[in-house]
């Protein structure tokens, strides 16, 4: 059950605004008539901007809050449970609270976000009432490099040397044999060896492009038994796990082998492509605890 905190904290900032705008007459009829404004910050773990049970809250980011008519207000940072509470707030209706970016990039905002899925941030147009508590949430997720080896990894030789790490590359291409790969025509391809595997690897195009989608898949699972990547991480532009996405382009190929220029499946196709291609390159992933931050005062 998420706890609400009843601890009052006023900035000084935030004091000094207030009586100046009592003293002209600008803002609040009375002091005595406010309300409160607490900020809920968690850890988007499956990056699906809900904050879902077992997820934690985050402690140590500054949340900002300000007016549209008075700019900048206060800045408390989130306590050890993961609000921040800014109290004895004149009642009005322009309210604004941001929360901070964190430096280095790789933290990313899910909650919340428009019909697009952009994050909203600052939220604006906030209401206090007096006596009454509102109450915000913001959640973030942070991305590791997936650690993915592209196609032309495989084709080389040292792909060559990772597939032979047991000695042999039966196991492997067992694996790669149970996808429903394909090649130029859309026909089945299982490889024997490594010079066919690598070949068609290099030649890959997407004049079908389920011949492309496979190259990527396959290079992919290998990935995976590698263990260059976990398949259990998230893939936020996907919407799920590595392991699903696998499984998903898998079941396509064995839908459509082959898809020219004009095939209904080609669009989804080249989708999935690019994600296992984005993969296979390194592309960021759902961290499943959040990473260390720093943030830019």
């Amino acid at each position: 059950m998420e706890r609400t905190r009843k601890a009052s904290r006023t900035t000084p900032l935030l004091t000094a605004l207030v009586v100046a705008a009592l003293a002209t007459g600008t803002a609040w009829a009375c002091y005595c008539s406010t309300g409160t404004i607490i900020v809920k910050k968690f850890y988007d773990k499956n990056a699906n901007g809900v904050h879902d049970v077992g997820e934690v809250r985050l402690a140590g980011w500054p949340m900002t809050l300000g007016s549209a008519s008075l700019g900048t207000l206060g800045v408390l940072p989130t306590d050890s449970f993961g609000y921040a509470q800014f109290s004895n707030i004149p009642i009005g209706t322009d309210y604004i609270v941001s929360e901070a970016t964190p430096l280095g990039g790789n933290w990313v905002q899910s909650a919340p976000v428009d019909a697009q899925g952009h994050p909203i941030n600052p939220q604006t147009g906030i209401a206090v009432q007096v006596g009454k508590t509102t109450q915000l949430t913001f959640g973030n997720y942070c991305t590791k490099p997936s650690g993915g080896k592209t196609p032309g990894y495989w084709h080389n030789k040292n792909g060559l040397a990772t597939l032979m790490d047991g000695g042999s590359l039966a196991p492997e291409f067992a694996i790669l044999s149970a996808l429903n790969l394909v090649g130029a025509s859309g026909s089945a391809f299982d490889p024997t060896n490594h010079p066919q595997f690598a070949t068609w690897l290099l030649d890959s195009n997407a004049t079908n492009m389920a011949w492309k989608l496979s190259t990527h898949l396959a290079a992919m699972r290998l990935n995976v038994e590698a263990g260059f990547v976990d398949g259990t991480r998230i893939y936020a532009p996907f919407g799920g796990t590595i392991n699903e996405l696998i499984a998903v382009a898998n079941a396509s190929l064995a839908d459509s082998p082959y898809t020219p220029s004009g095939h209904p499946d080609r669009a989804e196709q080249e989708v999935l492509k690019n994600y296992l291609d984005a993969l296979n390159n390194g592309a960021g992933v759902v961290n499943p605890t959040p990473c260390a931050r720093v943030f830019e005062y």
